[in-house]
């Protein structure tokens, strides 16, 4: 993995087990060989927020330098990025490129993907080197978004005329008489009887209210309207006809039949009953 390291570049190694004084010496020695320029630090990866790093420090960081390393969490990642500078190139040693892939995604890498194949140190499978990239931004940055700025005023727009209340006591500030609003017309007050629709009124036809009369107009036939007559009834119904048809208690025996409807007057001797 050294072949990744240019001259000059800050190199973090992650390991997560310990591999042993001597290994971690000769892979140092390794690194120092290509970049005698740059630093080079060690660090596992449950001290990475407590190590002290400086954030936007290294160039690169190696994972999965040593056999014993396995895989790494998303926690493990995030810090890594934390302390990386921009751009700045991540490359683990792995079998498993699925979940590796899922992991730096989420972590905020980008440009993820195969930096080639190599060798397993343990004989067992072919191991893979996958690469990523930190954004050019820094972790936690933020920018201004294009369409929040305030659009400049066009001189050649049109100005929105308004007035406002202070305004008001301007003497420059000339207000319309509202009597002069008016018409000789609108002053005069109405009649009444203008008011009331023409509900038909003419030559031939009487005055009919409408059905939802409002204007007073069916109130006014209602009270105007003469009494229609009771017809006269009787309780056997047939009074009319002549004794004949009459009962016995009848009050219009001995009188002439009438016709139905007609009003009968009894003497006050026909009203007195018979001692």
């Amino acid at each position: 993995m050294e072949k990744f390291i240019k001259e000059g570049d800050n190199v973090l190694i992650v390991w997560s087990t310990q591999p042993g004084e001597d290994k971690m010496l000769s892979a140092l020695n390794t690194i120092k060989t290509h970049n005698s320029t740059g630093t080079v630090q060690l660090e596992n990866s449950q001290r990475l927020s407590i190590g002290g790093h400086t954030s936007s420090t290294y160039d690169v960081a190696l994972f999965g330098l040593f056999p014993s390393d396995k895989s790494y969490s998303g926690d493990v990642f995030a810090e890594v990025a934390k302390r990386m500078k921009p751009k700045g190139k991540i490359y683990i040693k792995s079998s498993s490129d699925d979940s590796t892939t899922s992991t730096l995604k989420l972590s905020g890498f980008i440009n993820i993907g195969q930096a080639g194949p190599t060798e397993s140190n343990t004989g067992d499978a072919e191991e893979h080197i996958l690469s990523a990239e930190k954004p050019s931004f820094e972790v936690g940055s933020s920018s201004k978004l294009s369409f929040g700025k305030m659009k400049s005023e066009d001189d050649n727009a049109k100005k929105v005329w308004n007035l406002s209340a202070m305004d008001m006591n301007d003497d420059d500030v000339e207000l319309i008489n509202d009597d002069d609003l008016l018409e000789e017309e609108d002053l005069i007050v109405p009649d009444a009887s203008s008011l009331k629709a023409d509900c038909g009124t003419g030559a031939t036809k009487p005055k009919k209210a409408c059905k939802n009369c409002s204007c007073g107009l069916a109130e006014e036939l209602e009270a105007g309207k003469a009494p229609e007559p009771k017809a006269a009834t009787s309780a056997c119904g047939s009074c009319y006809l002549g004794d004949a048809f009459r009962c016995a208690s009848c009050p219009y025996l001995g009188m002439p039949a009438f016709k139905p409807g007609e009003k009968i007057s009894l003497s006050s001797r026909q009203l007195t009953a018979d001692s």
